[in-house]
């Protein structure tokens, strides 16, 4: 195990994840993860295979989108399946105003790229 790295990065989650995979794709190669146990042991499980393309915020559904990218890219380079499943959501508008609702959450998905339809 290395003493010393440039960078250090506290937490093995999807965020520490994340953070390493970047740094390595644009080049670091002196970078070292730290985690107390389990790689995505911590907060991390709680959220696991929620990624919701379906929600309010533009700059959301863009990183849901490159999430889903890297992961692809990922199992492509590895060979092997990270277990990532394109299963879709469907939600059910009962109300005028929650279709409504629902069609601003579309056009924001559309627009970050993300597959939507009703």
């Amino acid at each position: 195990m290395k003493s010393h790295a440039k960078v250090v990065i506290v937490g093995g989650g999807c965020v520490g994840a994340s953070i390493l995979y970047g740094l390595t794709q644009h080049g670091c190669a002196d970078a070292v993860m730290l985690e107390r146990t389990t790689l995505t042991s911590g907060s991390t499980w709680h959220a696991a295979g929620l990624l919701i393309t379906f929600v309010r915020s533009h700059n959301v559904s863009k990183m849901t989108m490159e999430t889903i990218r890297i992961y692809s890219e990922v199992e492509k380079r590895m060979g092997a399946s990270v277990g990532l499943r394109k299963v879709g959501q469907l939600r059910v508008a009962n109300t005028q105003e929650r279709w409504d609702e629902f069609q601003s959450y579309i056009s924001i998905a559309e627009a970050a790229g993300g597959p939507a339809n009703c």
